[in-house]
């Protein structure tokens, strides 16, 4: 701990822990037995308040649990503020057993904090000072290992006991909810079909029993179907992976089966599926893992890409999925409509040397004009130049800044040499001072970094859309896939070609400009034309169609949004795939 003649209120850090995300919310006036961040907080600041102290900072570990310190990060995060800040000498928790779940935790930490100089001090515990002090805290922790350890074991006898009267343990699988029902007249937790989803789910099983399925394009047909995993945060609902597909239909939940250690017991929930059709799935899994197919994924630069025209226009969406065929001595690839499997729909195969033509095709209609390109191009200069102006001047204020804590540590190094200062006091102004030189270190070397990257990024777009077919010409497969996700969201195709397409928006808001600016230069060719009809020779200054000062690219496409990095407008691209292949 600093020293005690250092005056002034001791400066502490709070520190909070729940285990579960229901608690962060939970009220102090709710919660008195110091389950909710709320509650700790309160007591934490009393007990500042009776110490004299000042907490500069708070620091909450959110709903997770964890048995030990290594696999909490925010504690983590405050082991390193108390590192550069020397001046906190009081680290504030609610009790041993909030922070520490074991014996080893609490001594390491406890010396990590001393040789910082910092006291641990219990909001709810008073173990005074001393050796007895030590002890008593000492028995604490063991005593709440102790209790960590019956209470795991306890959990699991109830866990187990549940699945043994057919309960669910945790969240519901998807297809299910977990929802409060009404038992022998008291609420109590159980699980309710999901009526959205079940139907999907049924349907994924039983596309895959009929053996026409491999998991990598089931997932495509339910994505295109609508089935979505149930939203997590602000993420809202995404399609489900591949994974999560696989271990769906090896789960007999849907039976009306719960599984606890690997023992199985009738399930109180009612079966979405029949036992009949998941033996069926069952069968088809392990003759592909006999034959060593394993649901193997085949690779092609197109796919995720394409989507089937004909039933676009019947108001549905059906992706065309990549397959390779055996017959008559050799391999055939190919793309097939999901709908058609499912008799909805008549597009044939598609052979893939068709498709990539189309594609190579449609290309030639992404290229914008030259001479937008050009004043693009232009503009990216002029940007550039007044940044670097910006840059430069950023630069001689942290040099500056530099020169400043220089001066203000050899002042420092003199009054210790004089001894004019205390040597504590002289620590903390050393250390604050190189925290901020490292600050205007990395604020003079990052100057102008992120600017140059978007700038670097949108020219890339610009040599793409120059001409884009020569490129894809050119690009080898990894190029051209790289191309596709670069320009590409969505292409709809029917067996004479690409029909429409859906750009990205980087792509998408360079067209809208590229329309704009042409529309904008023919409407000033005729007002030019007009004005030299009727004479110009008051002394105002000219504009040319396409100068800057007088065109502005609209809101919906702004420069200064591809110059950002991380914006909301994604114009990254790897960089391979926007230069020519050289072999």
């Amino acid at each position: 701990m600093n020293d005690s003649t250092t005056t002034g209120p001791q400066v502490a850090v709070s520190y909070l822990r729940v285990s579960t995300t229901r608690q962060m919310d939970t009220g102090a006036d709710v919660d008195a037995e110091g389950n909710s961040i709320a509650t700790q907080r309160e007591a934490n600041n009393a007990k500042a308040a009776r110490m004299g102290a000042i907490i500069e900072k708070e620091f909450v570990e959110p709903g997770a649990s964890a048995q030990t310190i290594d696999k909490r990060p925010v504690f983590k995060q405050l082991l390193a503020y108390l590192g550069e800040h020397p001046d906190v000498s009081l680290v504030i928790i609610y009790m041993r057993s909030r922070a520490f779940r074991n014996l080893g935790d609490a001594v390491i930490t406890k010396r990590r904090l001393e040789a910082m100089g910092v006291k641990l001090v219990s909001a709810k515990e008073d173990f005074g000072e001393g050796i007895m002090a030590d002890a008593m805290e000492a028995v604490t922790d063991i005593i709440n290992e102790v209790q960590v350890r019956m209470s795991g074991e306890d959990i699991k006898v109830k866990m187990r006991h549940k699945a043994q009267m057919g309960g669910t343990n945790g969240r519901a699988p998807i297809g299910y909810r977990n929802v409060r029902i009404e038992h022998n007249g008291r609420q109590v937790n159980g699980i309710a079909v999901d009526e959205e989803r079940a139907p999907l789910i049924k349907q994924a099983f039983e596309m895959y029993a009929t053996g026409d399925y491999s998991i990598d394009r089931l997932q495509e047909a339910m994505a295109d179907l609508g089935l979505r995993a149930r939203p997590q945060g602000r993420g809202g609902a995404k399609e489900l992976s591949r994974s999560h597909l696989h271990r769906m239909i090896s789960d007999p939940y849907y039976i009306g089966i719960v599984r606890y250690k690997g023992e199985t017991f009738p399930g109180r929930h009612q079966p979405i599926i029949s036992a009949d059709l998941f033996e069926r799935v069952q069968k088809v899994i392990e003759d592909r893992s006999a034959r060593g197919q394993r649901d193997r994924v085949h690779y092609h630069y197109l796919k995720g890409l394409l989507y089937c025209e004909r039933c676009r226009a019947e108001g549905r969406t059906s992706r065309l999925v990549y397959t390779e065929a055996k017959g008559n001595g050799g391999n055939y690839a190919y793309y097939l409509c999901l709908a058609r499997q499912r008799g909805e729909c008549d597009l044939p195969h598609l052979p893939v040397a068709d498709i990539e033509w189309h594609v190579l095709n449609h290309y030639a209609k992404l290229g914008l004009p030259s001479k937008f390109l050009d004043y693009i191009r232009e503009a990216i200069d002029r940007a550039m130049a007044d940044a670097q102006a910006h840059v430069r001047g950023l630069h001689v204020t942290y040099r500056k800044k530099l020169d400043k804590l220089a001066q203000q540590e050899e002042r420092l190094l003199d009054l210790a040499a004089d001894g004019d200062l205390a040597p504590d006091k002289i620590r903390v102004r050393l250390r604050k001072i190189q925290t901020e030189r490292t600050r205007a270190q990395q604020g003079l070397d990052d100057t102008g970094e992120q600017l140059e990257l978007g700038a670097r990024k949108l020219q890339q777009y610009l040599d793409l859309l120059d001409d884009p077919q020569s490129l894809y010409v050119r690009a080898p497969e990894d190029g051209r896939r790289d191309l596709n996700t670069a320009s590409f969201n969505k292409l709809w195709l029917d067996d004479a070609g690409v029909v429409t397409d859906e750009l990205t928006p980087a792509i998408s808001e360079l067209h809208e400009a590229a329309r704009a600016f042409t529309h904008h230069n023919s409407a000033s060719k005729v007002d030019c034309a007009t004005d030299n009809q009727q004479g110009s020779d008051e002394g105002e200054t000219q504009k040319l169609p396409g100068d800057s000062r007088e065109f502005g690219l609209n809101h919906r496409f702004r420069l200064t949004d591809m110059f950002r990095v991380g914006s909301s407008k994604n114009v990254l691209v790897r960089e391979k795939g926007l230069e020519p292949s050289h072999h």
